[in-house]
């Protein structure tokens, strides 16, 4: 059930880079030692039960609206710990409760006490100004429990307005044998001492090339190198309607050098040719959120320990990942809120979470090399556990969006097949056709 779970997820979040061009993931964890947990929950419209004893006095059903089942040792520990409090479960698919929130405001109908937010959803959601400041009486959420990049994330004005559900940080995976042959090392931190910052990707990637007669490059796609320069991108793209220029162009210009060295190939992200590239031994990178391991390089590349994890060139980004909020006016908003901080912000809940295959943001967690330890066999031995949650996570950062980075996605999925396939679309002509497409389909946006 883990496995149907995780592949709903990436299947969603692939549909929306496809359409968007993010060339992220929607992501979660992995179960430990590369075994995975089973996964359950009640379908939509059902109650979870109670069970065990407890004399918080709380008592009632609160609901929810999510796409996936919810963790069934999470919700069998929230229930030992509130016997008397349910969930009612409402599926709503991750693309539709934009929507649905919409229509059921518009028709006085009744909002649930929690929806489950898909980070390409979120931005819309957020500016509906809908969901309580979580950080306010009778919830008073304690940010420093979470990690230091959600604090913006997911706040609206300075307020946290939802709880991140499932860690979604990525690195760069790598084929040992490659950067072993051409680099002369496999191991990750000594990659990353040698590979610091994407200047020096780039001109040791134009070695590799030359050194294996253009045989080997580093990416298969230049949405490969999007993912990394977008999600790393110094700033945020929009500051209300006004685009940031500085960091749209800075971002073109790095695609457009990824290009013109001839390091990354003319693959589209997320085709059978791209995915078949993780069997291979043409591409010596790729871009590696948490649930790349198990569903995307191992489920394509079945031989073990090719491939190593390690922090990429200029830190780690966030590539997708739920979180959850409620809606002003819940009825059972107190409810909702025990069961959001229960799961997602303490240790209890981070032990349970990670038995259903789920890394939560609970910070203190991941103190302990125990709690992070991970392996998959496509990684051999490597705790890559530790590498994503105590290495990639401390250089992590994350970039606020609006609504207009949901247009601007859509826009830039334009301009990359167009700077993919054709060596003469330089800088100045992608500018360019972002200014117009912009103006097309957000007429209230600024670029100058």
């Amino acid at each position: 059930m883990l496995r149907q779970k995780w592949m709903k997820r990436i299947g969603s979040f692939t549909a929306i880079i496809m359409l968007a061009g993010l060339l992220a993931a929607c992501s979660g964890g992995g179960g430990s030692n590369g075994n995975s947990a089973g996964s359950g929950g009640n379908s939509g419209g059902e109650s979870a039960g109670t069970g065990g004893t407890s004399g918080s006095g709380d008592k009632g059903e609160f609901v929810l609206w999510t796409w996936e089942p919810e963790h069934p040792t999470a919700l069998a520990a929230f229930n030992e710990k509130y016997p008397d409090i349910k969930m009612k479960r409402v599926n709503v698919a991750a693309e539709d409760v934009t929507m649905k929130l919409q229509t059921t405001i518009a028709s006085g109908g009744e909002l649930p006490d929690v929806i489950r937010i898909e980070r390409g959803q979120r931005a819309k959601i957020f500016d509906m100004d809908i969901l309580e400041n979580l950080e306010a009486p009778p919830y008073d959420a304690d940010r420093s429990l979470l990690f230091d990049y959600d604090h913006e994330s997911f706040a609206v004005n300075g307020s946290l307005v939802a709880i991140p559900d499932d860690m979604s940080v990525a690195g760069m995976a790598y084929l040992k044998p490659l950067t072993l042959e051409y680099l002369g090392t496999d191991n990750p931190e000594e990659l990353e001492a040698m590979l610091p910052d994407w200047e020096t990707f780039i001109e040791k990637g134009k070695e590799v090339v030359q050194k294996s007669g253009g045989q080997v490059k580093m990416f298969p796609s230049l949405g490969d190198a999007y993912t990394f320069i977008r999600g790393q991108r110094p700033g945020p793209f929009f500051d209300g309607d006004n685009v940031n220029m500085d960091v749209l162009q800075e971002v073109v210009a790095d695609l457009v050098s990824f290009r013109d060295t001839g390091i990354v190939d003319k693959l589209d992200q997320w085709t059978p040719a791209w995915n078949a590239t993780f069997g291979q031994s043409k591409y010596m990178f790729a871009m590696s959120p948490v649930w790349m391991p198990q569903y995307v390089i191992g489920a394509n590349d079945k031989a073990e320990g090719r491939w190593g994890l390690m922090v990429a060139p200029g830190g780690g980004f966030i590539a997708g990942g739920s979180s959850h909020g409620i809606p002003k006016g819940a009825k059972n908003a107190e409810l909702a809120w025990k069961w959001i901080e229960f799961t997602s912000m303490t240790q209890e809940g981070a032990e349970a979470q990670k038995a259903d295959g789920v890394f939560t943001h609970y910070k203190q967690a991941y103190e302990d090399p125990a709690f992070t330890n991970w392996t998959w066999p496509s990684f051999g031995d490597q705790d890559i556990g530790e590498k994503y949650f105590v290495d990639i996570s401390e250089t992590t950062r994350d970039v606020p969006e609006n609504v207009n980075d949901l247009v601007l996605n859509e826009v830039m999925n334009i301009v990359l097949q167009t700077l993919a396939k054709d060596p003469s679309f330089g800088v100045e002509q992608a500018m360019e056709r972002i200014k117009k497409e912009m103006k097309a389909k957000a007429p209230s946006v600024v670029m100058e």
